[in-house]
Parts: structure tokens; C-alpha cells; sequence
């Protein structure tokens, strides 16, 4: 799996915006895409943020059709003005 980081900057060469994160052998590191500097990211150090596409820890919510109710009453005629 790789992710790009939003504003890193490269320690080696300085481009921003050109860090990913792999995650290898089980651990993550750090790649520059630009010069191709590597090190290996310490596990534990800031936990990832959850975002709301996170679905780690959460209940699954059930699913339940949708019933589409109509007002009773007389329909007006969109071509009539009315």
C-alpha cells in the first residue's frame, strides 16, 4: 500500500509534496519520489488519524429500504401553471 503525505517535505533533496509511505515486510517507510531517499518510519511514534472513510472499530450500521411516501391530495399539472 502506498500513500502520498500532504505538505512533507524531503529531508535529503527539500522537494515538497513528493513523500509516500510504504508500508514493507511489515513496517512502513518513507520514499522520495523525486531522489529516491528511503528511512524507515518508527511504529507507535504519532497514531494515524482516523478519518470518515475509517471503518476500523466501528459497528457495522444496518441497511433498511426506503419507502418514497406520496401527500394524498390533487396533483397539480405542471403544464398548467397549477
Amino acid at each position: 500500500m502506498r500513500r502520498f503525505i500532504a505538505g512533507a517535505v524531503c529531508p535529503k533533496c527539500r522537494a515538497m509534496d513528493r513523500l509516500l509511505i510504504e508500508v514493507v515486510d511489515g513496517g512502513r517507510r518513507r520514499r522520495c519520489v523525486s531522489c529516491g531517499h528511503t528511512d524507515a518510519e518508527e511504529e507507535n511514534l504519532v497514531p494515524e488519524p482516523s478519518t470518515r472513510l475509517d471503518t476500523r472499530g466501528r459497528p457495522e450500521t444496518p441497511t433498511a429500504p426506503v419507502r418514497v411516501l406520496v401527500p394524498p391530495g390533487p396533483r397539480s399539472n405542471p403544464d398548467k401553471g397549477g
